[in-house]
């Protein structure tokens, strides 16, 4: 696992607690998050998954 996947999915689980506390902070989180998840996903040639990421 590599350092910016575990960033990803460390920065989307706070994501994810915040909503579920109804804070603010809960969508620029996620937005970091998904466009960490991309860079992930093009480097490891997974066009399609990062594609899935703009949905």
């Amino acid at each position: 696992m590599s350092w910016t996947e575990a960033a990803a999915a460390a920065i989307t689980l706070i994501s994810v607690y915040l909503s579920t506390r109804q804070n603010i902070w809960s969508w620029p989180t996620a937005i970091v998050g998904v466009g960490i998840y991309v860079v992930v996903f093009w480097e490891s040639k997974l066009y399609a998954d990062m594609g899935l990421q703009f949905v």
